[in-house]
């Protein structure tokens, strides 16, 4: 868009954290705005577990909080439902909440998650930043490249 003359604002998500869009836009990644999901590690409900998880060979991705997340949520809902057929499970887990080691899980009738959601980050000086949001600055993604 710069490239062409374009000073408008653009906004798109999560991918564009990669060192590999910073590669390819280099200054024109100045102002980039993307959603990313909040840190799991500054406010995770198990700290000890979240330690032995980000020491693990399997936390270089930066997802390994999430994953390890869903799993726990997916086997409370099976043990919840005494089955691992998909439909009571999923009915287990839309029922009530279950304890993470980074959160509580909430979904809403629909399936969709109920907790807060993203944050608007943006690309300044080949690096993140959390946009301030409600007049409060928001900590930058983990792993986010610098």
């Amino acid at each position: 868009m710069r490239q062409t003359g374009e000073a408008g604002a653009r906004i798109v998500s999560d991918p564009l954290i990669t060192s590999d869009f910073l590669a390819i836009a280099a200054d024109a990644a100045n102002g980039t705005l993307f959603t990313f999901m909040p840190d799991p590690t500054k406010n995770a409900a198990e700290p000890a577990a979240v330690a032995r998880l980000m020491t693990s060979s399997l936390s270089a991705a930066g997802y390994t909080l999430h994953a390890y997340a869903a799993v726990q949520a997916w086997a409370e809902s099976v043990k919840q439902a005494g089955t691992f057929d998909p439909t009571p499970t999923a009915a287990a887990l839309r029922s009530g909440s279950i304890k993470t080691t980074i959160s509580t899980v909430r979904l809403d009738s629909k399936g969709d998650n109920a907790a807060p959601g993203f944050i608007v980050y943006r690309w300044r000086d080949h690096s993140v930043e959390a946009v301030e949001q409600n007049g409060s600055p928001v900590p930058a993604p983990h792993g986010a490249f610098k």
